[in-house]
């Protein structure tokens, strides 16, 4: 194989973040393991050191970037040099949605250095929210929630006459814009809130508005965490998905709208030939992962989100069988990737921590017993963030994890307060 470096750009949500409150990026971790156990140089590009999946031991090295949020020409102009350091081919695969963002829009000065295993500006433009989406999705007849996008208070206002069908939840039209720091206050780490009156539905919406008014009012899909799908899979130059898997959630947290904490490999051909209507009505390249839930009232699988880049679970493939990271790398480069044969079912993803808390909420509501929880775990696994041949991110995450505890623990200690 002829030389090649794989670049993985990671962005920072939080410019003023301390050095001893770190972050710790499952998607890049993941494409770092990938392609480090095929022998893959990989270069990580962050804009600090305070990122724990950094220090994983198929890194070869860490490149200090500007932040994209400071300025995108900066970003632009110190990749065109850093290219210079690494001969040979070079490939760069966004690790959040920021980054894929960043790289659609500047594709013609970063494609005069790298190969972008991303999708171009006219893909993006089809996607880059969920209205886009949404109307990708009507116009290849993959069903969708019921779904407003009201743009005033006084659409709003109108709007909250017209519900029918609480509750419903409030969510950014951008998913991303809600994990940057200035977003904190409003967003409170969720991903969604939940309404149940018109006069909830007007004071969440007033409050939130204040800081982004690019919202979506949706109807909350009932069913348990499983009844979400997700295919996670690389579409080659033709638009079409040459490689895939799918996966149901088995826990999130938050535990209503949250982030998955564990989910379990599957079949499910009815979301498998919906994405695949889907990326082909965006001509899509690169990695992606589309969600969808079964709507037990319809018995339809509505479309939830789009994420043009892998998504935190990417590492289940892997783990199935589907080296997903890997076989877009080798796409992106025109060599000839593994054969896809297919996938293992029954695998499980987990990020043991946060499952863990997930698991031991759904217990209080009398939903989970501990026992349950430690079944649905039992057989193959693969963790976020702890594999055995590659220690150090998962020592480092959980001891800054626990140094975080105990600061806290030591602040609400001080003389004067009383510690239960």
């Amino acid at each position: 194989m002829r030389e090649a470096t794989a670049f993985v750009l990671t962005h920072e949500p939080d410019p003023d973040r301390a050095a001893n409150d770190s972050a710790h990026s499952l998607i890049a971790l993941c494409i770092t393991r990938s392609l480090g156990r095929r022998g893959v140089k990989v270069v990580r590009v962050h804009p600090n050191t305070a990122d724990t999946s950094l220090y994983s031991k198929y890194v070869h090295s860490i490149e200090i970037c500007p932040n994209q949020y400071v300025s995108e020409k900066a970003l632009t102009d110190y990749l065109a040099e850093l290219s210079k350091k690494y001969p040979g081919d070079r490939v760069l695969i966004p690790a959040s949605d920021d980054c894929s963002q960043y790289m659609a829009d500047n594709i013609e000065q970063l494609s005069e250095h790298f190969k972008l295993l991303n999708p171009d500006r006219q893909s993006m433009d089809k996607i880059r929210d969920k209205f886009l989406q949404y109307e990708l999705a009507r116009s290849v007849d993959v069903p969708i929630p019921e779904t407003y996008f009201p743009e005033s208070l006084s659409e709003a206002e109108a709007l909250a006459q017209e519900l029918k069908n609480f509750p419903y939840v409030i969510k950014p039209l951008v998913a991303q814009t809600w994990r940057r720091a200035e977003y904190q206050a409003v967003s409170k780490d969720k991903k969604a809130f939940t309404v149940t009156t018109p006069a909830e539905f007007l004071r969440e919406y007033r409050r939130i508005a204040a800081m982004d008014k690019r919202l979506m009012v949706q109807e909350v899909i009932g069913g348990d965490d499983t009844n979400l799908v997700t295919v996670i899979g690389h579409c080659g130059s033709n638009g079409e998905l040459m490689a895939y898997c799918a996966r149901s959630k088995l826990r999130q947290y938050p535990i209503d709208y949250g982030y998955c904490t564990a989910t379990v490999s599957c079949h499910n051909t009815i979301v498998e030939e919906q994405a695949k209507r889907l990326v082909q009505a965006a001509d899509y390249f690169g990695i992606v992962g589309i969600e969808f839930k079964y709507d037990d009232r319809t018995g339809l699988y509505k479309l939830i989100e789009i994420n043009t880049r892998p998504v935190n679970t990417t590492g289940i493939s892997s783990g199935c069988g589907v080296d997903l990271p890997y076989i877009a790398y080798c796409d992106a480069l025109g060599i000839p990737p593994p054969e896809f044969n297919g996938w293992e079912d029954g695998v499980v993803w987990v990020r043991l921590k946060q499952d863990f808390v997930a698991a031991r909420e759904l217990r209080k509501l009398g939903k989970l017993s501990y026992w349950e929880w430690l079944m649905s775990l039992r057989g193959k696994r693969v963790h976020g963030t702890l594999a055995w041949d590659d220690l150090r991110p998962f020592y480092l995450h959980y001891r800054d994890y626990l140094a975080r505890k105990l600061r806290k623990y030591l602040d609400f200690a001080q003389p004067g307060r009383r510690v239960l």
